[in-house]
């Protein structure tokens, strides 16, 4: 399989509009030490297209509810049982081999820097001691 299309969108709205016109009603999390990262694939031909966002901070929650009247996208922890929202659910990623290597790079490469940097200032201290 060849590699596969990042397609990076501004917010969890634009992910979700997305979820609601392609009728995919399944966002995948992958919460990194300070981020989340939500993503829907798309097949493409012989690849992927993968839409994806991240938010700055680990993001709570369940479902995302999209209301078919206002368009407005809301977070819930529980289920919701009303015509007026489509219920989209966060399935949390624990561990996968979906998204490119140098793509989950970029979000874990941070810390195993700062360890490095860490164990680099250990040594310094030892060898001045």
């Amino acid at each position: 399989m060849a590699k596969p299309y990042m397609v990076k969108v501004k917010s969890i709205t634009d992910l979700v509009n997305i979820a609601v016109a392609a009728q995919v009603l399944l966002v995948h999390r992958l919460n990194t030490d300070s981020k989340s990262v939500f993503y829907i694939p798309f097949p493409v031909y012989d690849s992927l297209a993968i839409y994806y966002c991240e938010t700055e901070e680990t993001f709570k929650g369940k479902y995302f509810l999209f209301n078919r009247f206002t368009g407005e996208v809301q977070v819930s922890e529980s289920y919701v049982n009303d015509s007026k929202f489509i219920v989209i659910p966060i399935v949390d990623v624990i561990e996968q081999e979906f998204l490119p290597k140098d793509f989950m790079e970029k979000y874990y490469s941070k810390k195993k820097s700062k360890k490095k940097k860490e164990e680099r200032l250990e040594e310094a201290k030892v060898s001045v001691s």
